[in-house]
């Protein structure tokens, strides 16, 4: 194993994590809030949630293309997960990963054509 990329990899995100991220605010001024404020908006709020309408019962033909739209979208991202996967194997040089990365890919290949079909 090469341990070169991997260092790399490590001092390049110890690098852009070593400052914290900060809020885009003025520092040392905190935003309150009155209680006559609190209690006007906890007015409006309505106690009980609203009815929830449900959705009408897909035919037969719109059922199946949802499940194959799902199908088709899951195998989309199996193949581009499978892409990283190799392309990191193949950097890293561990061919467990990049043999993984191909088994992904090849998974998400093959729910994308059983979707098309």
């Amino acid at each position: 194993m090469r341990f070169g990329p991997a260092l790399f990899s490590v001092a390049l995100v110890a690098a852009f994590t070593a400052h914290p991220a900060r809020a885009q605010s003025a520092e040392g001024h905190l935003v309150t809030a009155s209680p006559a404020l609190l209690r006007s908006v906890a007015a409006l709020r309505p106690s009980v949630a609203p009815p929830v309408a449900e959705a009408p019962p897909l035919s037969g033909v719109a059922e199946l293309r949802a499940l194959s739209a799902n199908k088709r979208r899951q195998g989309e991202i199996f193949m581009l997960v499978g892409a990283a996967g190799i392309i990191t194997g193949l950097l890293v040089d561990e061919d467990i990963v990049t043999i993984a990365g191909a088994g992904v890919g090849g998974y998400g290949l093959f729910l994308y054509l059983d979707s098309t079909r």
